[in-house]
């Protein structure tokens, strides 16, 4: 590697974009190079924002797998977009939020030699916002964990089946329609709905109004080494959001062989592949008959899951760094 180059690690635990530094870190092309750390809450410090342009000055390129970007980058910076969801959702996109993007992350990117983002859909977005060329902008999908999702996962002891949503309580998850959606499909008298978040004070007082306390069960986080074991012993994994730029618990649960419910917007049916149900998330009918399907219909389930392990083979974390590396590489190496 002929270039300087720091690699910002306080990403590490960030959640969807933790597991991505992660695995981007042990990449050939990231081997040589210095590793910024520290905690996640230093990342958008006014401080920060400066300290970065000074890493600027001292080395050729400061690479991030988040977003956050030096005021001035002198085209050194190269960041990694996952979604524009602060500028798509009025309840996220605060003044600060679009000051941020508009006169720091998109000067950042229009002057980069490359930028990063992990699915087709985000990458077209990305171009429009930014009026950039498409071809600057590589994809590197998420990927699967196959030593950890994979057909032969013991699905957890529940007393009743259930549908399994993973995920936060944020306002463009859906929660609410999915639980009316439940409630309206008439399934809890089998059925119960599992979600891995914490209630808000609105889905309680939705839940209660419903009648639901009993069936719809909120498990307030699930140790990671667990989560194969809830996805596996589900009917099906429900993720109807409004906004994803990627959704990897898609392919986590195609690949234990778990039918997945989700979205037909965003990046949601490119991830699906064709392996899953879509439904329209703002009609809670188009919900409603897909739980009710795959409640009633044993061969759709067995149909879908077949097709979820053939979809999830496509991803990995060895594929998502083999591409990483063949767009990083070349500016690296100055070719």
């Amino acid at each position: 590697m002929k270039k300087n180059v720091v690699f910002d690690t306080r990403w590490l635990k960030s959640g969807g974009i933790g597991r991505f530094c992660k695995e981007m870190k042990s990449s050939n092309s990231l081997k040589k190079c210095r590793f910024l750390k520290g905690d996640l809450s230093d990342v958008f410090s006014i401080k920060d924002i400066y300290y970065l342009f000074k890493i600027i000055l001292k080395n050729d390129f400061f690479i991030t797998p988040g977003y956050n970007s030096p005021v001035f980058s002198k085209g050194k910076a190269i960041v990694t977009l996952h979604d524009l969801m602060h500028l798509k959702f009025p309840k996220y996109s605060s003044f600060k939020n679009k000051i941020y993007y508009n006169f720091i992350v998109k000067r950042a990117i229009k002057s980069a030699p490359l930028v990063f983002t992990v699915s087709e859909f985000t990458r077209k977005e990305l171009a429009e916002w930014a009026d950039i060329p498409l071809e600057k902008i590589a994809v590197v999908p998420n990927g699967v964990d196959h030593d950890y999702y994979h057909a032969d996962v013991v699905p957890i002891a529940r007393p009743r089946p259930y549908f399994f949503y993973i995920g936060n309580n944020k306002p463009h998850k859906n929660l609410i329609s999915l639980i009316e959606a439940f409630s309206e499909s008439s399934l809890q008298c089998e059925v119960d709905l599992l979600i891995s978040c914490s209630p808000t004070k609105e889905l309680n007082l939705l839940i209660d109004n419903l009648g639901l306390s009993s069936h719809v069960i909120f498990l307030s986080g699930i140790d990671e080494d667990e989560l194969p074991n809830y996805y596996k012993g589900a009917l099906a994994t429900v993720v109807v959001t409004l906004y994803e730029g990627f959704c990897l618990p898609i392919l986590e649960s195609m690949a234990v062989g778990t039918p997945v419910i989700t979205s037909n917007i965003t990046a949601m049916p490119e991830v699906a592949g064709g392996a899953a149900i879509l439904v329209d998330p703002y009609h809670i009918d188009s919900i409603k008959m897909a739980l009710q399907s795959i409640s009633n219909d044993k061969n759709l389930r067995l149909t879908l899951s077949e097709k979820g392990l053939i979809r999830a083979k496509e991803f990995s974390w060895d594929k998502s760094r083999m591409l990483w590396d063949k767009a990083l590489l070349p500016i690296l190496e100055g070719k």
